[in-house]
Formats: structure tokens, C-alpha cells, sequence
């Protein structure tokens, strides 16, 4: 049995649905792994001067959880939309839309010292996706 995401029999929204969370799910894990292959860049965001084994140890330890909250949303929605349960993808993407956007936007708002509005509102490109695809799977449809 082949894993078909895209099946022609599908409606027009939840095709929408489905691309728009394939676009989101490669957003995430890219950023996740950027998070991972650049540990540094934790550092260089919240001005933690690497001047000891300690901080940079802080930072690799920062940045795993950091890819880890980033890359497991889009697996669960990517399961979810594999097994046709597209309500719950639906689900899933609101729950990551406020759990890694809408947080991390408070994050950066909050704690990174002289965040401007540019350094909040990088994390809309993430959420434009996800709030297509979040539409997509939960607009209720017609009963025929």
C-alpha cells in the first residue's frame, strides 16, 4: 500500500489543505535543522556571550529543544493527513499556529534584548501556511 497524500478524488480545499501543510512541514523541519546545524544563533538572539564551556553547552541543549518543538508539529499533522483524518490536521496545525508561532513570537518579543518589529514579525511567513491549511481542513462543508 503507497503512502498517497495527494489523491485525486480529494476536494479542492483539502488539496489546498494538503499543500499547504507539505509547504508548512518543510518550513518547520528547515528551520528545526537550521536550529540544530546552528547552535550559535540561540546565542547571538537572546546576547549570550560565549565566554565559557557553560554557555555554549547552553546553547546546543537550547537549540535541540528548540528544533525538537519545531520539527514534531508537522510530523504529527503529516500523519494525521497520511491516515485521511483531516479535521485533526486541522486541529493540529491551530495547536501549532499558538504553541511555536504565536509563543515564540512572544519569546522574541519579550526576551531578546532590542527585538524590533521586523524580529516578531519574521515568524508570518510560518504562520501563513499553517493558517491555509488549518481553514482548509476545518471550513465546514456541505451535506449532500
Amino acid at each position: 500500500m503507497a503512502l498517497k497524500l495527494l489523491d485525486k478524488s480529494f476536494p479542492r480545499h483539502i488539496k489546498t489543505g494538503i499543500w499547504a501543510s507539505i509547504v508548512s512541514a518543510v518550513m518547520l523541519m528547515g528551520i528545526g535543522i537550521f536550529w540544530v546545524a546552528h547552535p550559535a544563533a540561540a546565542e547571538g538572539s537572546f546576547s549570550i556571550v560565549p565566554d565559557s564551556d557553560a554557555a555554549i553547552r547552553f546553547a546546543k541543549i537550547l537549540a535541540i529543544f528548540k528544533a525538537v518543538g519545531d520539527v514534531l508539529p508537522p510530523i504529527f499533522v503529516l500523519l494525521a493527513i497520511s491516515f485521511r483524518q483531516f479535521r485533526l490536521a486541522g486541529y493540529f496545525h491551530l495547536v501549532t499556529l499558538f504553541l511555536v508561532i504565536v509563543v515564540d513570537m512572544f519569546v522574541w518579543g519579550s526576551f531578546v534584548p532590542n527585538a524590533g518589529a521586523t524580529d516578531i514579525l519574521q515568524h508570518i511567513p510560518f504562520a501563513i501556511p499553517i493558517l491555509i491549511a488549518a481553514y482548509c481542513f476545518l471550513k465546514p462543508t456541505a451535506k449532500k
